[in-house]
């Protein structure tokens, strides 16, 4: 497993004022979204046996950093991570959980969340605290609780670590993000190869590097597109030129050949996905991305751009649909029917999923209340592809 440093300075010895060195985090984070379920899916039942056989292993493996918030997996996620690093495991990691900012109206609610989620963590200090999926509808709630006043407070009482923030929103916010307290340790953006313009992008990845933040990405495989590519990616994977590249290892090699990330997070849900991120992350340097492999890269680029009409990544922050639709569901049917269409003009297969969902589900059944859209990091217009969904799959 490699490492690098994390925490904007050099933290002082509580008790004698000198410096210490900088924590060393593993390059490749656990993040607890996506564990294993009965469905399948985030909202389903978490098979936390197995969760916590990938867990440790993971931990004993090297990785010292594991990712969780409040609503992941349906209120599930810290509990279940709170019991599973019990037996000396918490000892091990550093816990990164966030404020869920849009169910705070004063600070008592923020006080009263985060006592939850020690309860829940079974820990008495949380290592590194997010202010989470910070974006302008939130950042009025953010100003006027004075949020990161409070969460600097905690840390200074000693029950926080390291303070930052999660973000979905454009650069220009995130400039100002940044630069609304010195004292931030650390942010989390999305960031993959194909999201180089995307949000914050690479001008924020850079922007926040230079002000000396240290940097967790997530969505590295774009919610897993980047690990099963179709359409205009697969075909180039399975050419002459691709057939020595592995999806996986590409995506994260590109993000850890950059100096800036610090960790990339990955929702495992499955213990094969656990042993083939650790054999990659061996290999997390800086600077040894091969010239032949970033010229693939940019082929890929190309071909996700013209393969997939609807960029989602599946955070469901969209869930749940005021009306029953599963949006992300309906977009993964559609995106894949689009670029099946690619190889096979007659393809029927995407309006056979459709057509076999719940009925319920189904994207004709958007009333356009557009609760969706005001909770979308990717500013989808959510309505519109709703409509073209429907009016396309249905038969």
């Amino acid at each position: 497993m490699q490492y690098r440093e994390f925490g904007k300075d050099k933290r002082k010895d509580n008790v004698n004022g000198k410096d210490k060195d900088k924590v060393k985090v593993s390059v490749l984070g656990f993040g607890c979204m996506r564990l294993p379920t009965d469905n399948g899916k985030m909202d389903g039942v978490v098979d936390e046996k197995e969760s916590a056989r990938m867990i440790r292993h993971a931990i004993d493996a090297g990785i010292n950093y594991v990712d969780t918030a409040k609503v992941y997996l349906s209120g599930q996620s810290e509990a279940i991570l709170g019991r599973i690093l019990q037996d000396g495991y918490r000892e091990k990691v550093m816990i990164a959980t966030k404020l869920p900012v849009w169910d705070v109206k004063s600070r008592k609610d923020a006080d009263r969340i985060f006592d939850e989620q020690r309860h829940d963590l079974k820990t008495e200090k949380i290592d590194v605290y997010l202010l989470h999926n910070l974006k302008r509808s939130y950042w009025k709630t953010c100003l006027d609780c004075q949020l990161i006043d409070w969460a600097l407070e905690k840390k200074e009482k000693g029950e926080i670590d390291y303070v930052g923030f999660s973000f979905h929103d454009d650069y220009d916010f995130f400039v100002e993000v940044v630069n609304s307290s010195e004292h931030w340790d650390f942010c989390q953006l999305q960031y993959n190869y194909t999201g180089e313009t995307v949000q914050a992008g690479a001008r924020g990845l850079r922007y926040a590097f230079e002000k000396g933040l240290s940097i967790i990405i997530m969505e590295p495989l774009l919610g897993g597109v980047l690990a099963k590519p179709a359409g205009k990616m697969g075909e180039l994977f399975q050419s002459e030129k691709g057939k020595n590249f592995q999806p996986v290892d590409l995506a994260f090699r590109w993000l850890w050949d950059q100096p800036e990330p610090t960790v990339v997070l990955s929702g495992m849900s499955s213990f094969e996905q656990v042993t083939q991120n650790l054999q990659i992350a061996n290999q997390g340097f800086a600077g040894t991305l091969q010239p032949e492999e970033k010229a693939f890269i940019l082929e890929l680029q190309k071909a996700y751009n013209q393969s997939m009409p609807i960029k989602c990544t599946k955070c469901r922050y969209c869930m749940p649909c005021p009306s029953g639709v599963d949006i992300p569901l309906n977009f993964e049917i559609y995106n894949n029917h689009t670029v099946t269409l690619e190889t096979d003009k007659n393809s029927m297969l995407g309006k056979i999923f459709y057509a076999t969902m719940l009925e319920s589900q189904q994207a004709v059944n958007c009333v356009r209340c557009g609760s969706c859209e005001e909770s979308c990091p990717q500013k989808l217009p959510i309505q519109e592809y709703l409509a073209e969904i429907d009016r396309t799959l249905k038969s």
